[in-house]
């Protein structure tokens, strides 16, 4: 018995001496002594039992509860500020045109009313020879009554200008608009021309006899009118007849020809020869005609009388 164990032993040590000097190749025992018993009796094997516990890893469902989120943003109200700039509106009409004849130098003048919008700076002065005619700028003319320059002048409240033409009556017309600092121009005021001045009618009209050869004298007094330019002398054979015009007979006595004469004293002379001379048979009448061919009212009817 004694030697079984010895030898028993003996083994095991050569044993454990070979897993120490045992190569990296090699497999090592484990480190427990393993006894054995005689095969002719009960061998007695000490088993080591090597229990490995795992870890087990559970991997639980992971819910996610998404919670509906509610924000509160701060309400930011902006207001904004609108600055509304006003229309820079053109100047109103211009109101008051009067045109009327100026000195005796032929000047025709034009006058208004100023306006009185604070950024009025000039008005422009608009003519035409006809009415209702295109009209042409004249001229600009300056608001301020200290920046007035000829032929333009201040009357108080008004502005006039003169304007160097003929004294046409009825041929000279006119508008006026006023201009602002901004550049816009009002609206020109309505049309109006210098104002027809009815011609005068002649005086002094007679009919009488002249020489002895069968003449009839007609006479008169020349009109006063600046603007006077010609007579015309109607004539009928019977009181009341239609008239024709006998003659055109000029109003200045230097432009003066035969049959008529310059008599003096103011009164122009027509011979009209040669008549029949019986009574209330040559009869006739007498206007006036301007420079611009307006014409006066006729004179009464004058016949030859007493012949």
């Amino acid at each position: 018995m004694t030697h079984i164990r010895l030898f028993a032993f003996s083994l095991a040590v050569i044993l454990l001496a070979a897993g120490c000097s045992g190569s990296s190749g090699e497999t090592s025992l484990p480190e427990e002594t393993a006894a054995t018993t005689a095969p002719s009796s009960t061998t007695t094997a000490t088993s080591t039992t090597t229990t490995t516990t795992q870890a087990a890893t559970t991997t639980e469902p992971t819910t996610t509860t998404t919670q509906p989120t509610t924000t509160t943003e701060p309400t930011t109200t902006t207001t904004q500020s609108t600055t509304t700039t006003a229309a820079d509106t053109p100047p109103a009409v211009v109101t008051g045109l009067t045109v009327q004849i100026g000195g005796g130098s032929g000047e025709v003048i034009p006058e208004w009313d100023r306006n009185s919008e604070s950024d009025v700076v000039a008005y422009r002065l608009w003519y035409s020879d006809e009415p209702g005619g295109s009209k042409t700028l004249l001229d600009e003319v300056a608001h301020d009554p200290n920046s007035l320059q000829p032929p333009a002048y201040n009357t108080g409240s008004r502005i006039a200008y003169v304007d160097l033409r003929a004294q046409v009556e009825g041929k000279h017309c006119y508008q006026v608009s006023a201009a602002d600092l901004g550049g816009n121009e009002g609206p020109r005021s309505p049309e109006v021309c210098l104002p027809v001045t009815p011609t005068t009618v002649p005086t002094g009209f007679e009919v009488g006899l002249g020489g002895g050869s069968g003449e009839v004298a007609i006479s008169w007094n020349r009109i006063p009118d600046a603007d006077a330019d010609h007579y015309n002398l109607w004539y009928s054979e019977w009181p009341g007849g239609a008239k024709t015009l006998l003659a055109t007979v000029a109003h200045d006595p230097s432009a003066l020809t035969g049959p008529a004469y310059d008599a003096g004293g103011g009164v122009t002379m027509y011979i009209d020869f040669p008549r029949t001379l019986e009574d209330d048979r040559n009869c006739y009448e007498l206007s006036a005609v301007d420079t611009a061919g307006h014409e006066s009212e006729r004179t009464g009817e004058q016949c030859s009388t007493g012949l």
